[in-house]
């Protein structure tokens, strides 16, 4: 690539870039120095075809010039990631020491994990002018969120724990943030909702339900009923962003329905599934609640509703440039859930599909509860790729009754 010789890194936007917008030819390939069972559940994806080799960076300390044997030759540049990227700092400058093509990835997964893109999600030739619609796709953790620009104000919807990042970006747009939305209470990452919702003496709505609810040191607004939300409408531009309630990956689960078009689905909708209803510990009880989500809420809406998520599990569902939405049409269609009509073979079903949810979650929420500080173990905390889609499609799929 040209003048990567001459750089001992990259930042994890150049990363980015390699992986969604490769502008220059050249080979290069991953190489992971992590630990066997860090690299084993996460690690760097992205739509460029990109070769993947994994050898711990102890190999290199115990044996280097073994370790630097064993590292392929005719791969090209060695892009090389640890946690933190100290480790892999000191793998690159022994490769190139030794000859070979190297950068580091600055920061690391951990940089990798709280990096995000806004992508500006296109409108439907009736709608351009009217607002914007905005995503923030975090690949490391593959969390989204969102941000509706209208007449001089937004709404920013699932924020993560880097308010600035949002107040930046509205500002530019020139707005300003009016209301903060959750579309649950996140298990797999720290919300700045509360924050982000006190810094700009904006309104804050969440919603737990059958349980704890959350105390943040703050008023939150009710999401009773069918609410409907309105942005800029002193200067000319109404539009609505009304609240569905759609109990089952937690009971306060609420989808918002922008324009009646583009479906801010949290976890319960995905472009591939369903969330996983289990992470409460109560998979029975909120499996059935998701079961009449989908039977009695989604299937009011059309099939052109845009369905935009708060996560995703694999780059294969974004776009190349890494925006993720879908049809509803097309994930009813291709959806195995969407097709059982009888509740218990739903639960069933559900139950069949998920698996031990980290135990990093269960703290996750209380956090989010306002109930504890994780303090400075917040990146840790966030380490690794989100786990909130039931995996039942695959299972059906596997045995065959997909």
């Amino acid at each position: 690539m040209a003048n990567s010789q001459s750089k001992t890194e990259i930042t994890v936007q150049e990363l980015y870039e390699r992986l969604y917008r490769p502008t220059e030819p050249g080979q290069w390939f991953l190489l992971d120095v992590r630990n066997e069972d860090e690299a084993k559940g996460w690690r760097v994806e992205g739509p460029a075809a990109v070769p993947y080799f994994h050898l711990p960076y102890f190999a290199f300390i115990d044996d280097p010039e073994a370790a630097l044997a064993t590292v392929p030759p005719g791969l090209g540049e060695a892009v090389v990631v640890c946690a933190k990227g100290s480790s892999s700092e000191f793998v690159a400058e022994l490769l190139r020491d030794a000859g070979r093509p190297a950068v580091n990835v600055a920061g690391g997964m951990i940089a990798w994990g709280d990096f995000h893109v806004p992508l500006q999600v296109p409108l439907n030739p009736a709608q351009q002018g009217r607002y914007e619609l905005w995503q923030f796709n975090r690949f490391g953790k593959g969390c989204l969120s969102y941000a509706v620009i209208a007449g001089g104000e937004a709404i920013v919807v699932d924020p993560s724990r880097f308010p600035a990042l949002y107040e930046d970006f509205v500002k530019a747009r020139g707005a300003r943030i009016v209301e903060v939305l959750e579309t649950h209470v996140h298990a797999d990452h720290l919300s700045g909702g509360a924050q982000l919702a006190r810094r700009n003496q904006a309104r804050y709505r969440v919603l737990n339900a059958h349980g704890a609810e959350p105390v943040l040191g703050m008023e939150i607004a009710p999401l009773d009923g069918d609410v409907e939300i309105r942005l800029g409408g002193a200067k000319g531009v109404t539009l609505s962003a009304r609240a569905l309630r759609t109990p089952g990956h937690t009971p306060g689960s609420t989808s918002y329905l922008v324009d009646d078009h583009y479906l801010l689905s949290g976890d319960t909708l995905f472009v591939q599934g369903v969330g996983r209803p289990d992470l409460g510990g109560h998979a029975e009880e909120w499996s059935r609640e998701l079961f009449h989500s989908l039977k009695h809420v989604v299937a009011g809406l059309g099939d052109e509703v845009q369905v935009l998520p708060a996560h995703f599990g694999s780059y294969e569902e974004a776009d190349r440039q890494g925006l993720v939405r879908g049809r509803l049409g097309t994930l009813r269609s291709n959806s195995p859930e969407f097709a059982i009509t009888d509740p218990e073979e739903f639960v069933r079903t559900m139950k069949a599909g998920v698996k031990e949810a980290p135990a990093i979650y269960g703290e996750i929420i209380k956090a989010n509860l306002g109930l504890i500080d994780p303090g400075d173990k917040a990146g840790e905390w966030e380490l690794g790729k989100n786990e909130c889609a039931a995996t039942a499609a695959k299972r059906r799929a596997a045995q065959g009754r997909a």
